[in-house]
């Protein structure tokens, strides 16, 4: 699936945006980015975790997440491309590409198809092959090298 905005001339993949999907997809949810997260702005492509906020914490509303802030937190999803607002900041609800999504995300260098991926936690919507961190999933696409779209399977 492409997108193609209103400045463009033809439709180009984006990183952060769904692909293979064949109707609504089961796998993108809705969540809350904490109130209490330090975000400046969160992009396409970057990694979110669950987060308890404790004594404040809500009920009943969508699951709160909050942006990773070590390799080792627990990948929940992705932030999902958004062509009205593709910037959030603490507060806002976001949809997030979970395991079973399809996802377009930026190569940080070389990756096979197949290989495992990790995120890049210093470069939202970066990704590489596997080296121990917290598996993203697998890529569905070859990058021969650094900056090229890959698809990624959301394990």
């Amino acid at each position: 699936m492409a997108t193609q905005n209103m400045n463009q001339f033809k439709q180009s993949t984006v990183v952060g945006e769904l692909d293979l999907q064949t109707s609504a997809n089961p796998a993108v949810f809705t969540v809350l980015l904490s109130p209490e997260s330090a975000t400046t702005g969160m992009v396409p492509g970057e990694g979110v975790k669950l987060v308890d906020l404790g004594a404040s914490d809500f009920r009943g509303i969508n699951p709160i997440v909050d942006v990773r802030a070590l390799d080792a937190d627990a990948i929940f999803g992705v932030k999902v491309f958004n062509t009205k607002k593709n910037s959030n900041v603490a507060g806002e609800v976001i949809q997030i590409a979970g395991k079973g999504a399809a996802i377009w995300l930026n190569a940080g260098a070389a990756i096979l198809r197949g290989a495992s991926v990790d995120l890049v936690l210093a470069t939202p919507g970066n990704v590489v092959m596997a080296d121990g961190a917290t598996v993203l999933g697998v890529a569905l696409d070859k990058a021969t090298a650094a900056d090229q779209l890959i698809r990624v399977l959301i394990q």
